[in-house]
């Protein structure tokens, strides 16, 4: 080409788009190839018949090993292509537009021009298939189709002291391949030597640089892309939490000027807000959000774990997208060791990777997790997410209630708002669910008011309650107000322990003494007196009011004689119950709140610290503790201090144990007209625990002999109960119908 046109081709506007910028690049590779089969055919390396690549020729072996075979007349024709190559290199940079993906891509990773013309070299077949075939050729080898690092060194150094410079750059810790930018295809098995390797493009980068959908090149099921923005006037989260949050956003500009970013660790609960916060960030930052779960991503083959992290890195570089890393939401999960060694290396690696490109990374993991041993080497800033407050758990409900179409009195939101710490995902899935129970339910008619809060009251239960029922047996709701026989005094008591309950988002919240008690916002219940007077009915009665869950806990698999298995298991019944709303009812819990005894060996202080330790627990929990001893006056002055109520449950009165008789047998129940139930309310001081096993052992009875509830038959069952106690049916008590005792028959 002459000098005149040069002159003419460089005048020629920009290139317009991607495939135009290529073509041109791909005239030049074209002049490289010649001159690369111009050599290889001077030297007879390429054997000339029809059957070349299946054999090698004897002819081909001697011109191996004798370099001076050279055909003057084909150096002339070299020299011209290299100066045409040479050529379009000056025309093509000249017409460069800076916009184009190639040009942004170069300068990303700033690559050197023997790196671009590697990768366009890589790239070739993928928008020409004639390139296999010049690649098969030139490799000798119909079936192999692909570049080689030896052909790229051949193509692109003009002696051996410049191969030998550029051998560094096609090492498999280069920029090229440590980036994932480069790759050697699953089809390369037949490379025993590193310049036998095959060069293949990353699909990544393939549509980034041919402008296609290429946003959709990273396609894996273990990846979510979120584009989808949140506002921060949306978000609702304590002050403090938030104001922090907002400036995240400042923290990465600076620090992508100065190269590296620290990772972003978001501790808390399900449904805390961290995904929304993080939206919320990139939404500012005008990004795209990778979202990858750890342990879906662990789970995978080794091979594909690796390409997955380094195409990812890729993606990100690429993209200027953020990555937001979620670990396992369930504590568990740490402690059985479930992570491999190896995987922690390579996702730690890649975590480095991303910071030191600038990247936007965030990590989001329950409080507790041990993310600095994963992490370690990596610039971090923690955030806790705690659970939203009473404040913000009310906006969360009216938002969603709102959304979904609901009405629901005030004084019922802010119950839902405090009786159950939900976080905003929670919330989300009660009032969905809440409106599917209702849909299924309400057969086409419009729900009333109380209706769609009962919905969402056994919704928001359904949040809980996993964890903590593989603790401790859940009490079903049987029984109302009604139920229960009580002293006045005491169903006063019991009364105001449930009004307290109630009205505790008044007290705390809307009068502020929140702010005054840093801790003991829980309520601490205790009821005592003697087994079967009704203290589990009443802890029912008390749920049921409010719409709790009712957990009764097993003190045989609490307490250990194991030193610190105890505690243990105690925190375990705790956590499950931080958030679970629902009401722990220790039963009989004697053995384990007795007084604190004088220390004389070491079990005595080991006891002591179990006591301490439960006290400790109980002043952090927010929720409703009831307590049931038989022996009220063996619980510790400390834990009779912490009590917020104690409840006296007496044997009941006569008056009362009649009643108690009374309600105790169904009106279903088939009743002979000679049982005197006032009788037995004045003659036996019993418990209404002893009552209903006596009417419920007659009823046995009764439906045994196929006949009605005799008089006999509940006597039978009162002596039967009181042998159960140890005691002697006597005729003092018994009257005219001792001789019933013995009798038989109905």
């Amino acid at each position: 080409m002459s000098t005149t046109g040069i002159s003419q081709a460089t005048k020629k506007k920009k290139f317009e788009s991607a495939f135009e910028h290529l073509q041109a690049e791909l005239a030049r590779l074209d002049l490289l190839l010649h001159r690369e089969i111009l050599r290889l055919r001077a030297r007879y390396q390429l054997s000339l018949d029809e059957f070349r690549g299946l054999y090698v020729s004897d002819q081909q072996v001697d011109a191996l090993i004798n370099h001076s075979s050279q055909h003057d007349d084909v150096i002339p024709a070299i020299e011209e292509l290299n100066n045409e190559a040479d050529q379009i290199r000056q025309e093509n940079e000249a017409r460069l537009n800076y916009e184009l993906p190639w040009n942004k891509f170069a300068k990303k990773f700033t690559l050197s021009g023997f790196e671009q013309d590697v990768l366009l070299l890589a790239l070739a077949p993928e928008i020409d298939l004639k390139y296999e075939v010049l690649y098969a050729y030139l490799n000798n080898d119909v079936t192999r189709k692909w570049p080689t690092i030896d052909l790229a060194l051949r193509l692109f150094a003009d002696d051996q002291p410049a191969k030998a410079s550029l051998r560094s750059y096609l090492q498999p810790g280069s920029r090229l391949f440590f980036t994932g930018l480069l790759r050697t295809p699953q089809a390369d098995q037949k490379a025993t030597h590193w310049l036998a390797s095959f060069l293949e493009v990353s699909p990544i980068v393939q549509r980034y640089i041919l402008e296609q959908h290429w946003i959709e090149g990273f396609q894996s099921n273990l990846v979510e892309r979120v584009s989808q923005k949140v506002s921060w006037e949306d978000i609702i989260l304590p002050k403090e939490l938030k104001k922090l949050l907002r400036k995240v956003p400042k923290l990465f500009r600076s620090r992508t000027a100065q190269g590296e970013t620290p990772l972003i660790i978001l501790e808390g609960i399900y449904g805390a807000g961290r995904k929304q916060a993080v939206q919320a960030i990139i939404g500012e930052l005008e990004i795209e959000l990778l979202c990858l779960d750890w342990q879906s991503l662990i789970s995978q083959e080794q091979g594909h774990h690796q390409t997955l992290l380094r195409e990812l890195a890729l993606y990100s570089h690429l993209t200027g997208s953020g990555v937001l890393l979620s670990l396992p939401e369930r504590r568990a999960s740490a402690q059985d060791g479930f992570i491999p060694t190896g995987r922690i290396l390579e996702t730690r690696k890649f975590l480095q990777q991303l910071n030191q490109l600038g990247r936007p990374v965030f990590i989001s993991c329950f409080e507790g997790f041990a993310w600095r041993d994963l992490f370690q080497g990596c610039r971090s800033v923690a955030l806790k997410f705690q659970e939203p407050g009473y404040s913000e758990r009310l906006k969360h409900w009216g938002n969603y209630l709102r959304l979904y179409g609901y009405k629901l009195p005030d004084d019922q939101l802010q119950a839902l708002a405090d009786r159950f710490v939900l976080t905003r995902g929670q919330i989300h899935e009660a009032v969905a669910s809440a409106l599917d129970a209702g849909t299924l339910l309400s057969q086409n008619r419009k729900l009333s008011l109380q209706e769609n809060a009962r919905y969402l009251f056994d919704a928001a239960r359904m949040q809980f309650g996993k964890d903590l029922g593989k603790l401790a047996q859940k009490i079903p709701p049987h029984h109302t107000w009604n139920h229960l026989v009580l002293p006045a005094a005491a169903l006063r008591q019991v009364k105001e322990v449930a009004a307290a309950v109630r009205n505790r988002h008044q007290v705390y919240y809307a009068w502020g003494f929140e702010e005054s008690m840093a801790s003991g916002k829980g309520l601490k219940v205790l009821f005592s007196g003697p087994s079967g007077t009704g203290k589990t009915m009443t802890a029912s009665v008390i749920a049921a009011d409010l719409e709790l869950d009712l957990y009764k806990i097993d003190l045989s698999g609490v307490v250990s004689k194991y030193i610190g298995e105890t505690e243990k298991n105690l925190d375990r019944i705790f956590n499950a119950a931080k958030n679970s709303n629902a009401i722990l009812f220790f039963d009989e819990a004697d053995a384990l709140f007795g007084k604190r005894s004088e220390v004389k060996d070491s079990h005595d202080r080991y006891a002591n610290i179990e006591i301490s330790y439960l006290l400790q627990k109980m002043e952090d929990h927010k929720g409703v503790v009831i307590l049931a001893s038989n022996l009220g006056k063996n619980i510790d002055e400390a834990f009779s201090r912490r009590m917020h109520y104690i409840v006296n449950f007496p044997l009941p009165s006569e008056q009362q144990r009649y009643e108690l008789w009374q309600r105790m047998i169904p009106p279903r129940a088939p009743l002979a007209e000679d049982v005197d139930l006032k009788f037995f309310a004045k003659q036996f001081k019993i418990a209404g625990g002893d009552i209903r096993n006596i009417i419920l052992n007659a009823a046995f009875l009764a439906a045994e002999q196929d006949s009605s509830i005799t008089m006999a038959l509940l006597v039978k069952s009162v002596a039967q109960q009181m042998n159960k106690r140890g005691s002697v049916p006597t005729p003092a008590e018994f009257r005219n119908y001792y001789p019933l005792i013995s009798a038989n028959g109905k």
